[in-house]
């Protein structure tokens, strides 16, 4: 029969669950605690979202998602937060930059900006298809992060996060994107 110490680290404790989250666009350092006990980790990433323009047209939310990672060393990570768009256009992409502790890079794309009957692809997020974002209401972001700008009478997402930058003023800002970081040790 097996002791219950068997299964679990001294005093049967287990691995205590640890984040860190990012509004701002900074380094995140693996813990060597963390890279002993596997350096596994789940990130959320939050792209920033587009700019509203004119009576009809909001901006599509920043692309959000969570994934799965392992950490090989204790080296830093750099975090960039995607700025919602302020001005006509796409919002900012969100970067994990995980590669230089052993494992891969991630990037959450922009939200693309409204468009008016005038304005072309080449004001929008390059990194989006190239065709026009033309939604009656703002796309919401996950959580009121990312969120998309209100178009300028209104659609938009009604509580944003205090970093979401939502205005009503001849279209909405983008909202600004976002990190989680969540891993035992």
């Amino acid at each position: 029969m097996s002791n219950l110490t068997d299964f679990f680290p001294s005093g049967g404790g287990g691995l205590t669950p640890k984040f860190e989250e990012f509004n701002a666009s900074g380094t995140f350092t693996p813990s060597q605690a963390l890279i002993d006990a596997g350096g596994y980790i789940e990130v959320f990433l939050v792209g920033g979202g587009g700019k509203g323009t004119d009576v009809n047209h909001g901006g599509a939310g920043g692309e959000a998602f969570f994934k799965n990672l392992y950490l090989t060393s204790a080296s830093q990570i750099s975090v960039t937060i995607g700025a919602g768009a302020t001005s006509a256009g796409g919002g900012a992409n969100s970067n994990f930059n995980a590669s230089s502790a052993g494992s891969v890079d991630l990037v959450a794309l922009g939200g693309q900006g409204g468009y008016t009957a005038n304005q072309t692809n080449s004001t929008l997020n390059a990194s989006w298809p190239s065709t026009n974002y033309n939604e009656a209401t703002a796309g919401n972001g996950i959580f009121g992060y990312g969120a998309g700008g209100k178009r300028s009478n209104g659609g938009g997402i009604q509580s944003p996060k205090p970093n979401s930058g939502q205005g009503v003023n001849s279209g909405g800002n983008g909202g600004s994107g976002y990190c989680l970081i969540k891993w035992y040790e």
